[in-house]
């Protein structure tokens, strides 16, 4: 069959062919022009797809700009995750590393104390290797210089924990780090003295008191193991040190001269620091293997004052330091009377 049909036709009848809309005369000669014509059969198939409706194209493009949407916020919401993260890990090692916290007395000693034209030079440590310290201040109140820092991890920006404070002493008694006297009245008070100054007690039957003063008096360390034994029941009240044998590790040996002159050293800052004791006593097993015991009593520890503080200031050049009149001032004195104490019951003689 011949096909007249010319492409100009053929577009012309392609909505009604599409649709279905030509006879079937009309349809055999569309058929017979597009087999033979690709443009007008692109032009056929294009109008032959379905067309999106317009609902659908239009939630398509809703759908797509909520995805749009959502990857933005999602990005936005791990920024800010990441920016608060950040701020806090900031923050964090500011707090860590620069900002700290106030020191606190048990942090740190002071390892060197010199007096030199009215001036107190402190040289201040800690036993802590990774901690130090900054800002140091000195707050000086109705004439007491208080000595304060701030804690901080080491870091190249802080990279120790030593400090050097120096002090007017013009109108100053007493001089405190973070609470602590470390000097009063022109006497340095080391730490442990310090303590066992905080550590006295009005009663001897307060057995967990004395054995914090006994620790801190390094008993065991320098006469060995002992047992306590008490009598409170009648005056004169004693405490008394029972040295045991098996262990023994002191720094005083056992020789009898050398070990009851020493235990009565000691014996009488436990005197001073137990203000209703009466006697200290005190047991051993001596070099030879023999019992021993041995007893110092509040009347002989205040004999002893007197010759024991002389002999401290003929071994001291400058040193005039006066005895109170009793072991038991000492108990209502203060951190530097203590210190003196157990200074001049140290003394060699």
């Amino acid at each position: 069959m011949k096909n007249d049909l010319t492409c100009g036709v053929v577009r012309d009848l392609l909505p009604s062919y599409v649709e279905g809309l030509t006879s079937e005369e009309t349809n055999r000669a569309m058929e017979n022009h597009l087999a033979t014509c690709p443009d007008c059969t692109a032009r056929r198939d294009a109008m032959a797809t379905p067309a999106e409706p317009a609902e659908t194209a239009e939630q398509s493009r809703e759908v797509d700009y909520l995805k749009t949407v959502k990857r933005k916020n999602g990005r936005r919401v791990m920024a800010a995750i990441l920016c608060t993260v950040l701020l806090l890990a900031a923050g964090l090692a500011a707090k860590i590393f620069i900002i700290g916290t106030p020191a606190q007395e048990q942090e740190l000693f002071v390892a060197d104390a010199t007096e030199e034209n009215g001036i107190l030079h402190l040289s201040i440590s800690t036993p802590a290797s990774a901690t130090a310290y900054w800002g140091w201040t000195v707050d000086t109140a109705d004439g007491v210089a208080d000595i304060h820092a701030r804690s901080v991890l080491v870091s190249p920006l802080f990279p120790n924990g030593d400090g050097t404070v120096e002090i007017p002493l013009d109108s100053i008694r007493e001089v405190r780090l973070c609470g602590r006297t470390v000097w009063q009245a022109g006497t340095f008070i080391q730490e442990w003295v310090a303590r066992l100054y905080e550590a006295r007690t009005p009663y001897v039957g307060d057995m967990p008191a004395l054995n914090q003063i006994a620790e801190l008096a390094n008993i065991r360390p320098n006469f060995g193991d002992y047992l306590n034994s008490l009598h409170t029941s009648s005056q004169p009240y004693r405490w008394t040190l029972e040295f045991t044998q098996d262990g023994w590790q002191g720094v005083v040996g056992r020789d009898p001269d050398t070990f009851d002159k020493w235990v009565a050293r000691y014996g009488i800052q436990i005197l001073a620091l137990v203000e209703n004791l009466d006697e200290v006593g005190w047991t051993y097993t001596d070099l030879h293997g023999e019992k021993r015991s041995g007893v110092l009593t509040l009347e002989e520890a205040n004999t002893l004052l007197p010759e024991l503080t002389d002999a401290y200031n003929q071994t001291h050049a400058g040193c005039d330091w006066k005895p109170l009149s009793s072991v038991k001032d000492y108990y209502n004195g203060s951190p530097a009377d203590l210190q003196r104490l157990v200074e001049i019951t140290r003394i060699s003689s």
